[in-house]
């Protein structure tokens, strides 16, 4: 190679490459294998509300048979974590008239989002009020989750909206 070769070999400009928007988000908050089901739809909220707060940790809970839980999730302030409850109980009354836990069942993946937008709510609006569920919403929209139609047979899709 000639002189003039490794100089024109030198003046080149490496070439920039543009951020795809797979590359562009990325995700520090740690979550537990049984959900790592919820990280694209995590990936998806974060890329069209680049202002949302995540947490440092996203942990599941599954309820007893022992003691009556009424609780999908929670969040502990000072450490960001998140704890979102996987299963439900299904209670019944007993001969004496107590309420008791008949089975444990799993709760669908729809459910488990609904309740990880009113806590990812939380760390923006701490009290339960119109801000925060009006937050809650926009969050849980972010998902683009659907459900077949029972109508036309699946054929049609329809958005799911956030249960408070």
């Amino acid at each position: 190679m000639t002189v003039s070769g490794r100089k024109k070999l030198a003046r080149k400009k490496p070439v920039k490459r543009s951020l795809t928007s797979q590359e562009s988000v990325y995700i520090r908050s740690k979550i537990s294998p049984k959900l790592k089901w919820m990280y694209p739809y995590l990936v998806k909220a974060k890329r069209k509300m680049p202002s949302l707060l995540l947490p440092r940790q996203i942990r599941p809970f599954r309820p007893n048979r022992k003691k009556i839980m009424r609780v999908f999730g929670n969040i502990y302030f000072d450490k960001r974590l998140i704890v979102l409850s996987t299963h439900t109980q299904v209670t019944c009354l007993n001969k004496k008239g107590k309420l008791r836990v008949k089975k444990i069942v799993r709760l669908p993946n729809a459910r488990v989002l609904d309740t990880l937008a009113h806590e990812l709510a939380h760390l923006r609006y701490t009290d339960h009020g119109y801000e925060h569920e009006e937050y809650t919403k926009a969050i849980f929209k972010t998902f683009d989750l659907k459900e077949k139609c029972p109508h036309c047979k699946g054929t049609g899709k329809i958005e799911l909206e956030s249960k408070p």
